[in-house]
């Protein structure tokens, strides 16, 4: 804090309303939020003279995350505020936890780490602004990130705090309502690859035949010999027969538990790494016509080098609008996914706003599963760079399935399911979703599937639990 400033000053005030309005969805929507004289964060209702003071350690979480300490809470006698499931809590910030997290005083409650700044700093990846420990594909690395290097990246660190104030709220205010939320999960494809052997050339064809004889050489032979037959079948409809049409499978799975999947498809070819389609062939039209007739959703999936080009991603964006409004199907709304996961904070979101998207779903890492937002719920997003909230939904992605069963074999199973089922589990202890991407070209084989049904059923009896847990 400068000299110039008051403590009142510290913090931005669109850093507090952005906070508040996440309060206010998350907890509370009378919630008021605001910095006091003495430098906390203040919690209070309208008309009641109880408050909830917290910690705040703003400037902290403002400088270099690399040099950005980190702690451990672990609890001797205060256990009755940890969310269910944990033992101790991570805390980012500050290296030495508190020895006491909470001190009632009559009215009043403080809270003694900063629970609000490290939300803010965790979802607006202001770790993210300006760093240049990229990957080949201009992305930032999971393994750069401040969650990998501390060990907590497998945890929702954000709402398991939350929790704890929620916690502290139930104390100051017993007789108040929270918001309450149930865990979810939300099955998505990125259609990168629609068939193996449809909706391409006839070049492309022979070379992915060779491709399969001479680098798989599992793959079943007399299905190569029916490749010719499937790509000219699919001059209208993609061949159910294609090892990649897996889409009418994942669609029956869903429906059979009440689940209404997300399919992004390429609308644009700005580098060799997209897809071999054009959105508007004849099989591709009928592919969206109908998994919009079976009640699931369209979305957009802005080419390669789209991430930092946001004419280029709206002029992609308006052609998957107009292929969808030739097509008769009636989606007014449109969310998003980048393409091999490209982002860069700020400017991809900028880009995505301008695209007229209502949402995203990119921020995942390629390679290693978690919250890279700390969170399972969706929230609105905020630039750290312009310090302002953005009118775009931010989807925090959990896992893509490659992270997980990349090069599994049929023996791989078991530790496959048993760890997407802790990252499951991770969602379901805060009430929150369960974010899975799954391309339709690794449900090929019948290990890969087993793995797939295996999270729907795991998925069913997380979902009956909570069922359970609130009729009781």
């Amino acid at each position: 804090m400068t000299a110039s400033q008051t403590p009142v000053d510290r913090v931005p005030r669109n850093v507090v309303s952005w906070l508040q309005n996440l309060l206010r969805e998350r907890l509370h929507p009378d919630l008021l939020l605001r910095v006091d004289a003495e430098g906390s964060w203040c919690l209070s209702l309208p008309d009641d003279e109880r408050r909830i003071h917290v910690r705040c350690d703003f400037d902290q979480f403002k400088q270099d995350a690399r040099k950005l300490p980190c702690g451990h809470w672990l609890p001797q006698e205060e256990t009755l505020w940890l969310p269910p499931g944990c033992v101790g809590l991570p805390t980012p910030g500050v290296d030495q936890a508190p020895t006491t997290l909470v001190v009632q005083k009559e009215k009043d409650c403080k809270v003694n780490y900063d629970l609000l700044s490290l939300s803010w700093w965790m979802m607006s990846r202001y770790e993210e602004v300006g760093r240049t420990d990229l990957d080949p594909f201009g992305r930032f690395p999971a393994e750069a990130s401040h969650a990998f290097r501390h060990g907590y990246l497998e945890r929702p660190i954000v709402d398991e705090w939350l929790e704890v104030l929620r916690r502290v709220m139930h104390l100051i205010w017993p007789r108040l309502p929270l918001r309450e939320t149930r865990y979810s999960m939300c099955l998505s494809h990125d259609v990168d690859t629609p068939a193996r052997y449809g909706v391409i050339t006839r070049t492309r064809l022979m070379r992915n035949m060779l491709m399969d004889l001479l680098r798989r050489p599992h793959r079943d032979r007399q299905a190569l010999l029916k490749a010719p037959a499937l790509w000219k079948t699919s001059t209208r409809r993609i061949d159910e027969r294609d090892p990649f049409n897996t889409f009418d499978w994942v669609m029956s799975r869903s429906e059979e538990i009440g689940l209404r999947n997300v399919f992004y498809f390429l609308c644009g070819r700005t580098h060799r790494r997209d897809g071999l389609y054009e959105p508007d062939h004849p099989a591709i039209v009928d592919l969206m016509q109908r998994i919009h007739a079976r009640g699931h959703e369209i979305g957009l999936h802005p080419s390669f080098n789209t991430f930092l080009n946001p004419e280029r991603l709206k002029s992609e964006a308006d052609r998957l609008r107009r292929i969808c409004a030739g097509a008769g199907i009636q989606q007014q709304e449109f969310g998003a996914r980048m393409h091999y996961l490209r982002w860069r904070t700020p400017d991809t979101v900028h880009a995505l706003v301008g695209a007229g998207m209502v949402y995203d779903a990119t921020l995942g890492y390629a390679l290693h599963p978690g919250f890279r937002c700390g969170t399972c719920h969706e929230f609105t997003a905020f630039d750290p760079f312009l310090g302002e909230a953005l009118n775009i939904r931010l989807r925090p992605l959990i896992v893509m399935e490659s992270t997980v069963i990349g090069g599994m074999r049929a023996r791989d199973t078991a530790a496959a399911q048993a760890r997407l089922l802790r990252l499951m589990q991770a969602c379901h202890r805060v009430n929150g979703c369960f974010t899975l991407l799954w391309h339709n070209t690794m449900l090929e084989y019948p290990h890969q599937r087993a793995v797939y049904d295996h999270v729907l059923k795991r998925h069913v009896e997380l979902t009956r639990s909570c069922a359970r847990k609130a009729a009781a």
